[in-house]
């Protein structure tokens, strides 16, 4: 299945499905004969996104930038790991026509690992497992709204335990705060450091936040996958209660025709005490749909934000028509169109992506 998004690798090829289980089994016992092994993915992204139309005329911009991400695994054995994620990308918002500009590099991925059959542990600088459609939601502009509540470079630890119960599942929890450190800033363009004073939840320097999820499938459901999952971030120094947050959501991709998938999606998330202040509230909404045609990708999506905020209720939404091919030799190409209403001033832009991983 080919998965345009932003902020990702573009799309994603289980090619490994298409080989021979013989030459599998050869290759996996290959690559366990000797250790350390160093396996990765370079993803790299072109995007403009153009704001063609707005009731408020200073957003009417065209921004131009790239995304790059390295993805780098060192096993030591067959259980041990290291895990290392870099991001290139802009690291202020753009507020006039740019292209190439602001840009900063970061690590936001650092840890060590244990994958057993059953039980998981990890601990450094990671993304806590809370929600889904930051990271799943189709399209260019498909994770505008949503990737609001991705947990992203927190320093903490955690680990899952996996079970068999008509299907696959797997229970995971993890404690955590943001990182503080000189990590939080970026190489280039500064984006930081971030510092305690600055507030926000989960800016607290102590393990006082956590998160806990089940995911998993179910054998009569090829193709079915599931997320709930329960967050607590402690308030920072701007705020006066810890922030809950409630996920559900779900994925499902099926064959309807010869080269034909389908793959519907949706999540629904809510935080009691949003942003760490007590009583203000949020709700997110997200809801997508992807055919898959051999290279082509056609999707829309379509995402709600519901907050409540000092006693002010604000409704906001983003709508994704994206369309895409992936050519034999890797390279994705994507057009897409966005209608949006934010902080309640409408607007209308267009969206191209060029992308291409290489793995190693």
């Amino acid at each position: 299945m080919i998965s345009f998004r932003s902020g990702s690798a573009g799309y994603l090829l289980a090619f490994t499905a298409a080989l021979p289980l013989s030459l599998v089994a050869i290759s996996a016992s290959a690559e366990e004969a000797s250790y350390p092994q160093i396996t990765g993915e370079l993803s790299v992204e072109i995007e403009n996104d153009w704001t063609y139309q707005s009731e408020d005329p200073s957003t009417e911009i065209n921004d131009l930038y790239p995304t790059v991400v390295l993805g780098t695994n060192v096993a030591l054995s067959e259980v041990f790991s290291l895990n290392f994620e870099a991001t290139l990308e802009p690291v202020k918002d753009a507020t006039s026509d740019r292209a190439f500009e602001d840009l900063g590099g970061y690590l936001n991925i650092i840890t060590a690992n244990y994958d057993g059959e059953t039980l998981s542990a990890y601990a450094g600088k990671f993304t806590p497992n809370f929600g889904i459609a930051w990271d799943i939601a189709p399209g260019i502009f498909g994770t505008n709204l949503n990737e609001d509540y991705e947990l992203a470079e927190m320093i903490g630890f955690g680990g899952g335990f996996s079970f068999d119960a008509l299907g696959e599942h797997t229970i995971s929890a993890s404690t955590f705060f943001q990182d503080t450190s000189f990590l939080s800033n970026s190489v280039g363009t500064k984006r930081g450091p971030l510092r305690l004073s600055d507030g926000g939840v989960a800016n607290t320097e102590d393990f006082s936040s956590f998160a806990v999820a089940l995911d998993g499938n179910f054998q009569q459901f090829a193709g079915f996958r599931y997320h709930l999952g329960f967050s607590s971030l402690g308030a920072g120094e701007d705020g006066n209660d810890r922030q809950l947050g409630f996920a559900v959501g779900g994925e499902y991709a099926f064959n309807v025709g010869e080269n034909v998938t389908l793959s519907p999606m949706a999540e629904y998330v809510y935080f009691d005490n949003y942003g760490g202040i007590n009583d203000d509230t949020a709700n997110y909404f997200t809801a997508g749909l992807a055919l898959n045609y051999e290279n082509w990708v056609a999707s829309s999506t379509y995402q709600l934000r519901d907050t409540k905020v000092s006693g002010v209720t604000t409704d906001d939404y983003v709508v994704d028509l994206t369309l895409g091919y992936e050519f034999d030799m890797g390279l994705g190409v994507a057009a897409a169109w966005r209608g949006a209403e934010e902080s309640n001033v409408d607007s209308e832009g267009l969206g191209l992506l060029l992308s291409y991983a290489i793995e190693f």
